[in-house]
């Protein structure tokens, strides 16, 4: 009998029991209920190895919900009902202390590998969160970058897309360097491993005037893409791999309008437009020709009643997007219908299926946050799972308190 119990059994080997895992669909409560029935299970399904192979398998995340900048605290607002429901007060963080008599100049630069971009120009600081490990990093700008940078904008990128143990990071900050804006576009990178920014790269024959949008920028094949306000649609693009920094002419679209409008992933790994303007929704992909000139390829057209019923009687003017999240292939839209109520919704774009989260929003920006929550700090009410002997595995508690700077 003692050597019949040391066999292993199929559902103890860590492998099948991952390809099975992976299979299930990426909502945080399948995984983590799947994982109950033994000890074996819990610590396979809280591994990042693990967090890896569902990135693999499924290759978008699921958006767990989005933030809002609300006074001084940046919101949480979750997507999901329960039992997939993150509680709001888990994944916030205040940025400013409520005790302080100052207005703070602060905003939100994206979500990107788990983690939140913050921009604090009061305290010039850069502030990297991430929620389920409520890990808080602060950066400060450099001196020279601040003092001199007419507008800026900025991204996070981990190793590993943050689905490992790794806590490596980095941080670019673009802007226009110089006199107004007028200066040259210009680009710096921090590094988490060296805790240092690296030399400024600039474009001396930028476009003059020349000003970076507020939007969030979008990861394509190792490439950062924001859009510029001036000159209107045109888009910088920063090459992770060779540090350098150039300007992409406005794509050759008709009905660009930067509210209305997300630089995409395109098919090819490189990038894309989604439009939306009523009663259309329409997404392009960007084509080089053998002579290095640029096209853009229809990729698809959707009418928005096909998307959304309701929207289908607003005008353009009520309708827009909110936000977009290349981890999960998604974008928020924003409506304001006929009873005087803002939605918004998150929209797959490969499939156009897409989820209420609910009315009674700020015509704000939104910043959806995916990722593939399988373990960390505790935020869904599930049993304990049970270990091969019919104990509990007892959980990791996590500090539920509300992450703060002050």
């Amino acid at each position: 009998m003692s050597n019949a119990a040391s066999i292993r059994q199929p559902l103890d080997d860590e492998d099948v029991v991952g390809k099975i895992l992976c299979r299930l669909p990426p909502q945080p409560s399948l995984v983590l209920h799947a994982s109950l029935p033994s000890k074996v299970w819990h610590n396979l399904a809280v591994s990042s190895a693990f967090r890896c192979h569902l990135r693999a398998h499924h290759r978008h995340a699921p958006v767990l919900g989005v933030y809002e900048k609300h006074a001084r605290t940046l919101r949480f607002i979750p997507a999901f009902d329960a039992p997939d429901r993150i509680p709001a007060d888990r994944f916030l963080v205040k940025v400013c202390a409520d005790h302080s008599y100052k207005v703070y100049n602060w905003a939100v630069l994206g979500c990107r590998h788990g983690r939140v971009l913050i921009i604090n120009r009061t305290w010039r600081e850069l502030l990297v969160f991430d929620p389920i490990s409520t890990d808080l990093r602060v950066v400060s700008i450099p001196t020279d970058f601040m003092n001199k940078a007419y507008t800026t904008n900025g991204a996070v990128v981990c190793e590993d897309e943050g689905i490992g143990d790794s806590t490596k990071f980095q941080v670019v900050l673009v802007g226009v360097w110089g006199k107004g804006h007028e200066g040259d576009p210009s680009a710096r990178v921090y590094s988490s491993e060296t805790g240092v920014w690296g030399d400024l790269v600039t474009v001396p024959e930028g476009p003059k005037p020349c000003r970076v949008g507020r939007l969030p920028c979008t990861l394509a094949n190792n490439g950062l893409y924001w859009w510029l306000t001036e000159p209107h649609g045109c888009i910088f693009h920063f090459d992770l791999g060779s540090q350098q920094l150039a300007l992409i002419n406005r794509p050759p679209v008709t009905g660009i309008n930067i509210g209305c409008s997300r630089i995409i992933w395109a098919e090819d790994g490189g990038i894309g437009l989604a439009v939306l303007s009523h009663p259309t929704f329409r997404m392009y992909d960007r084509k080089l020709g053998s002579h290095g000139s640029a096209t853009c390829v229809m990729r698809k057209v959707v009418e928005m009643d096909k998307i959304l019923g309701s929207l289908a009687s607003m005008q353009a003017r009520q309708t827009y997007i909110a936000g977009y999240a290349e981890d999960a292939a998604a974008i928020v839209v924003s409506m304001h219908n006929e009873m005087k109520e803002d939605y918004l919704h998150i929209v797959q774009l490969d499939s156009m299926r897409y989820e209420e989260i609910g009315p009674d929003f700020l015509e704000n920006p939104y910043h959806p946050y995916a990722t593939f929550y399988t373990g960390g700090r505790p935020a869904l009410q599930l049993p304990a799972p049970l270990d091969n002997d019919g104990g509990t595995v007892e959980a990791e508690d996590g500090d539920a308190s509300i992450p703060e700077l002050v």
